[in-house]
């Protein structure tokens, strides 16, 4: 009896860890870490998923995640019936995803087409990038993607290529790779009083949260800042500066992520991401207007 359960334990720590073992070539490519310290970090972040839904029309494999306390990438790949070509610049589906977090949340998503070793067969691989306020990790999620859309480079629009929905399972049970630190620090946002209550850095994204009695003028202000600066890119209405220790810097320029402003509570999320991503365990100091967070070596 004893000899049975050790091996039945043996044998569910075995796969538990590997679960957690390799990250996809195809989401690492994507992510683009900087060096083989980084790339093992992510490894050990990233869960495998392995999960299928099938129906006529094709095929839906969710491969993998990675995320940490607001943002999520999943890797997934597409197989459409045999002598369909998938070979459009862009793709896209609509999605809900359900992860039973309490309170109100709110979201945003995007697709990124990877490289395809046969640009002209019926199979894509995509990366789902998913941001919200409010993501907790080791959640079950419900997955439902729907009506895969394509289109050619910015500005073509998007149509229905494939109909049909495919729903997966799966529990989040990705390692959170970021780190809080509250802050509760006073700055001026377009000339309003505002608090920066907490940061929180990952290699993948910066997320700010800010308290201000006026957020709803603050977001105004941001919005009409922002301009279009190239084809799909407008400029970033809450630019932060990453300083590193080696006396380098970054300016997030582009806008990327996900910006939300809720005007009963006074507050206003910023998520920042970064691909390539960025080396959190380097930073000395994050700047957003006129205050510098310290970043310590170990955040809360």
């Amino acid at each position: 009896m004893t000899a049975a359960l050790i091996i039945v334990c043996m044998a569910a720590t075995t796969a538990y860890a590997a679960a957690y073992m390799g990250l996809d070539w195809k989401l690492l490519r994507f992510l683009n870490p900087a060096d083989s310290e980084q790339e093992v970090y992510l490894e050990n972040g990233a869960y495998v998923v392995d999960e299928t839904a099938a129906n006529e029309n094709g095929t839906l494999e969710v491969k993998q995640i990675l995320g940490d306390s607001n943002l999520i990438y999943i890797l997934m790949d597409f197989t459409a019936p045999e002598g369909t070509v998938l070979n459009a610049d862009r793709y896209r589906f609509q999605l809900s995803l359900l992860h039973g977090n309490p309170g109100s949340n709110s979201a945003g998503y995007d697709y990124t087409l990877l490289d395809d070793e046969n640009a002209n067969d019926n199979k894509i691989s995509l990366v789902l990038t998913y941001l919200s306020d409010n993501i907790i990790a080791g959640r079950p999620v419900t997955m439902r993607v729907s009506d895969l859309e394509a289109a050619d480079a910015y500005p073509g629009k998007f149509e229905t290529v494939i109909p049909g929905s495919w729903e997966t399972k799966f529990d989040m049970k990705y390692k959170d790779l970021s780190a809080t630190r509250l802050v509760q620090q006073k700055l001026s946002l377009y000339g309003y009083e505002a608090t920066l209550s907490s940061i929180s850095i990952s290699p993948i994204s910066v997320t700010l949260k800010v308290n201000s009695e006026n957020t709803k003028a603050i977001s105004e202000a941001a919005r009409n800042s922002s301009k279009e600066i190239g084809p799909n890119e407008t400029s970033d209405g809450y630019p932060i500066t990453i300083h590193y220790q080696d006396g380098t810097s970054e300016t997030t320029t582009i806008f990327t992520g996900m910006n939300r402003a809720d005007f009963l509570s006074n507050s206003i999320t910023i998520i920042k991401t970064f691909t390539p991503i960025i080396k959190d365990k380097e930073i000395a100091s994050v700047e957003f207007f006129d205050a510098v967070i310290p970043v310590e070596e170990h955040l809360q």
